[in-house]
């Protein structure tokens, strides 16, 4: 799967957590669309597009762990329509060591699943 189509999980009230794996390249309109509990979300490095109300009324989606750096991030295109709960959130890079700058970064857990902030 290359896209997630629009409203995936369309009121998806019990969901908490979810991981975009690195071969999805797109986030299609409405997937999320309320999904009130939504709380963190990894996005893998392969997304380049986040279509219009993807995060709409996602009012829990507090921290957003993005499998790339923070050019990487500023390359994809996220619509300006019902985001807003994506872009506020607070957004942590991939980084497998330990970073020596300042910055929001995170790696995985010993698990190799679980993000894990630096």
């Amino acid at each position: 799967m290359t896209n997630i189509g629009q409203f995936a999980f369309l009121d998806c009230s019990l969901l908490k957590s979810i991981t975009i794996g690195d071969g999805v390249t797109g986030i299609g309109y409405s997937v999320f669309y309320n999904c009130g509990s939504l709380e963190k979300v990894a996005i893998g490095i392969g997304v380049t597009s986040v279509e219009m109300y993807a995060f709409y009324d996602c009012d829990s989606l507090t921290t957003v762990y993005y499998g790339g750096n923070a050019s990487d991030w500023a390359e994809i295109s996220i619509s300006s329509s019902g985001n807003s709960d994506l872009t506020s959130a607070t957004i942590y890079y991939y980084s497998a060591t330990q970073p020596t700058a300042a910055g929001n970064y995170w790696h995985y857990a010993e698990d190799g699943v679980t993000p894990v902030v630096w």
